[in-house]
């Protein structure tokens, strides 16, 4: 498939812009007041402003975001310096947090500003702030997750992100659609190299996402993007084979979108791969079934490589054969060849698939 490029954010929100007021602190020294601005002496307590705070009274900060988004989209050390500051400094519930989030995520498209911002700590703190679960804004959550996804884009984020995933996977249960969406991509683009111990980790996700393989009745982009990437960990896939039926999974199939189809496909090859490299049986897949009754008719594995399913999906691949589109075409003939291989079995199928993993680069980036 190769590589996808991120879906930057192509809309920046009209900056609302708040201001910044220092408090008034006690001296340290005093213990109690008679007066809220004199000590029991009589002396005047000194009053303790945030050093940052004439920055924020000033236009330099909102001039910034302005210049960046309109005209000038390279940052340079002055520009991470200030924002760097200003993310560490500013009220979480401060309107200016949103555009100035914003115009970090739009940055991130060129590769100079992501050396700027890792470099300038940038990207640990928005991973300390989606880590630690800041309280933003509904706007401003979407916008950190949108910049995290956006930031992972760079592999030489990942170990510097990667504590986020598990606040990433519990964004997935929110009912807000778009914060779900971003927080897919996110994870799509943390999910190239799944490591032995982030799997227990990423099988947490796996209710949550294929329940959003169907939104309002079309298969999802975001979904399928996460899953092959998910089954090209051959430790994830009898986790994925194991969970709740998806009623209708075949037929993401018949779509007429090129980019669901061939990820559609993709997703079931890579699946029908591992199933022959590790041997899956319905017998091993058993410690792996969520259905509290333990029937494997409820699962992934019997929708796609049941009796009845395979020669359905036999029946769909045949017919996409001739697809215009060559990566389509290869890869069905790839799955009819796969499958032409596989031996039936009178009692709950396992069908000795021929092993074929995606290489590294046909992986999924948002």
């Amino acid at each position: 498939m190769g590589q996808q490029q991120s879906g930057f954010v192509v809309e920046i929100a009209s900056p609302r812009l708040g201001r910044f007021q220092a408090l008034p602190q006690k001296d340290p020294e005093d213990q109690e007041t008679t007066s809220p601005l004199s000590s029991p002496t009589g002396n005047e307590w000194r009053i303790i402003s945030n050093p940052c705070s004439e920055m924020f009274g000033t236009e330099r900060l909102r001039g910034l975001i302005q210049k960046l988004y309109h005209q000038r989209k390279l940052f340079n050390e002055g520009d991470a310096k200030l924002i760097f500051t200003s993310l560490h400094a500013l009220d979480p519930s401060a309107d200016i947090l949103l555009p100035l989030l914003t115009v970090i995520s739009n940055a991130t498209a060129h590769q100079t500003n992501q050396v700027i911002l890792r470099e300038n700590r940038i990207t640990h703190r928005i991973s300390d702030m989606v880590a630690s679960g800041v309280n933003v804004s509904k706007g401003g959550r979407v916008m950190l997750l949108q910049c995290l996804a956006n930031m992972a884009v760079s592999r030489e984020n990942h170990s510097i992100l990667s504590p986020c995933i598990p606040r990433v996977i519990d964004r997935l249960s929110t009912d807000d659609e778009t914060e779900g969406s971003v927080a897919m991509q996110a994870l799509t683009n943390l999910s190239i190299n799944i490591t032995k111990d982030q799997v227990d980790m990423y099988s947490r996700c796996l209710p949550r996402v294929l329940s959003r393989v169907w939104i309002r009745g079309e298969p999802s982009l975001d979904a399928l993007r996460l899953l092959v990437n998910l089954s090209c960990c051959p430790d994830l896939v009898p986790h994925i084979l194991g969970s709740k039926i998806v009623n209708g999974i075949l037929c993401i199939l018949d779509t007429d979108k090129a980019e669901i189809l061939i990820r559609g496909i993709t997703w079931i090859l890579c699946m029908s791969s591992a199933v022959d490299a590790l041997h899956i049986t319905y017998e091993k897949l058993t410690p792996f079934i969520i259905d509290p009754f333990g029937n494997p008719s409820h699962t992934m594995y019997h929708a796609i490589f049941g009796y009845r399913a395979r020669n359905e999906l036999e029946r769909r691949i045949e017919m996409l054969v001739k697809h215009p589109q060559p990566d389509i075409s290869k890869k069905c003939l790839r799955l009819l060849e796969i499958l032409s291989q596989a031996s039936l079995s009178l009692s709950p199928p396992f069908y000795s698939i021929h092993f074929r993993f995606l290489s590294h680069q046909q992986r999924d980036f948002i």
